[in-house]
């Protein structure tokens, strides 16, 4: 009877520390609710629309979006996805220097590769005056001004694009004859050049390069 009643007490005082331990469940626990809900509808994000507010701000960050130059800029967006106007205006500044200091120095190979073939039919025919004449070109590209988008045409019959673009530089230039006379500009003195280039290409195929069709003032 006494052992029983040892063991008893035994039994009690381990259930006793057990419960310091765990805790004694009463039924009345909180339980903690893994499911993750669903996002509701309203705020689901709306690829799509994404996709259409970014392509409008590549567009308006140059030219009036609701413009005939912005719907055409759309209209090229829409055939041609890869197309973006901030690549097109980062890669005519590049051509714009390379193509004037070509010009400049007489390098027709380079003139050749960004210009189409009429324009560049005009270019040589000045080069090469230039050279009969004796005189050569001194200039130095000293920096970029102002770049703006004039006029978008685009035809989606033929896919054919054009873009008059307008630039403003900084530029040193002297004009020498043959015997190494300066006749015309200052080496030290950097004067303000403007141009206006219309650069043409056909929407979709795959070289996607852009060539100097056109130039005016």
């Amino acid at each position: 009877m006494v052992q029983i009643l040892i063991l008893a007490g035994v039994a009690a005082f381990l259930f006793w520390r057990l419960s310091i331990v765990l805790g004694i469940r009463t039924g009345f626990e909180k339980t903690v609710d893994l499911k993750i809900e669903d996002k509701p509808k309203n705020e689901q994000v709306d690829i799509e629309n994404i996709k259409s507010d970014s392509a409008d701000d590549d567009i308006s960050d140059y030219v009036d979006l609701l413009s005939d130059s912005g719907q055409q800029l759309k209209k090229i967006k829409d055939k041609e996805n890869a197309f973006s106007v901030q690549n097109f205006v980062s890669g005519a500044k590049n051509a714009y220097e390379i193509i004037l200091m070509a010009f400049e120095k007489g390098d027709l190979n380079i003139l050749e590769e960004h210009l189409a073939s009429d324009v560049y039919e005009d270019f040589k025919n000045v080069v090469i005056d230039r050279a009969n004449n004796g005189y050569t070109v001194d200039a130095n590209f000293a920096g970029l001004r102002e770049i703006r988008i004039r006029n978008v045409v685009f035809d989606e019959e033929s896919m054919n694009a054009e873009i008059t673009v307008f630039f403003k530089c900084d530029l040193t230039s002297v004009v020498k004859d043959k015997n190494n006379k300066i006749i015309e500009g200052n080496s030290s003195k950097v004067k303000a050049h403007t141009d206006t280039w219309t650069f043409g290409r056909i929407i979709g195929i795959d070289d996607p390069s852009w060539k100097l069709i056109a130039t005016g003032e």
